[in-house]
């Protein structure tokens, strides 16, 4: 008889914790969808302000500033980014975009470095939504890009940097000197048909997504969807594109690091 009460009692005790813990979890959810909802709404009425004008009420990168930039606004129903650390033809992962978001594009789309981190999460979260590609399960993992082991600039990896230069045809758009001005630099488009400005890789200001050698390193490793730069992982080893990153880098600073001209050009 007295098993059989503390039997029930506990039986009372276990149900009680489960309800209450049932309620707990409904509880924490809708919370947890209210701050999402929140976030949403913060980041829809960011982007109407401040985003749009460029980018368009609904994203398709036709604002009514758009025509008067030098490059068009990306589109961002396409889900295709040219700055992110993940593999070609993949997404940007929420920190991509954050960054990009927070230093902005130089020469064509300001930072956000004064908006709160909670202003900046809210927009990435809302331009999301423009891409059924970010709710498609079949996009990930993704896989993020390994920097591995930099090569520190030298003349000796100047001058094989601007032998791979060559030898992957970067002159053809960028010009033999990285002026951006190759034969083909005139008539090249995105997948959209929207025509490129092949950046001027002397001139600081022009690069629109590379702060330093790390940034060209990882453009070279990645590439850039929805415009013809390629990625060169599966083509160069990992020296020869922290060779080129030097090399490339070093094109704008010619007082420091004059381009030097390989054997086969002397």
């Amino acid at each position: 008889m007295k098993n059989n009460s503390i039997r029930a009692v506990a039986i009372r005790i276990g149900m009680g914790c489960a309800i209450g813990f049932g309620y707990f979890i409904i509880a924490i959810s809708g919370r947890s969808a209210s701050e999402g909802n929140d976030l949403l709404s913060q980041g829809k009425e960011l982007y109407a302000i401040s985003c749009s004008p460029c980018h368009g009420i609904n994203g398709r990168g036709d604002g009514p500033l758009a025509h008067n930039l030098k490059i068009f606004p990306r589109d961002l129903t396409k889900g295709a980014y040219k700055s992110r650390s993940t593999a070609s033809g993949q997404l940007p992962t929420d920190y991509d975009l954050f960054h990009t978001i927070t230093v902005g594009i130089h020469s064509q789309m300001p930072g956000f470095r004064g908006q709160t981190l909670r202003a900046r999460w809210a927009i990435v979260q809302y331009i999301k939504i423009f891409s059924d590609r970010f709710t498609d399960s079949s996009e990930y993992p993704l896989d993020t890009l390994a920097f591995g082991r930099q090569i520190v600039s030298s003349p000796k990896s100047l001058s094989r940097g601007r032998m791979v230069y060559l030898q992957m045809r970067c002159a053809e758009c960028h010009g033999s000197y990285g002026r951006g001005d190759g034969k083909a630099a005139y008539s090249q488009k995105d997948d959209f048909g929207n025509p490129l400005h092949v950046t001027d890789l002397t001139n600081y200001s022009d690069y629109k997504f590379s702060r330093s050698i790390l940034d060209v390193y990882r453009i070279f490793s990645t590439g850039m969807n929805g415009v013809p730069m390629p990625s060169y992982k599966d083509n160069l080893t990992d020296d020869d594109r922290w060779n080129l990153a030097n090399y490339v880098w070093a094109l704008q600073n010619t007082d420091q690091y004059p381009p030097m001209a390989t054997e086969a050009e002397k």
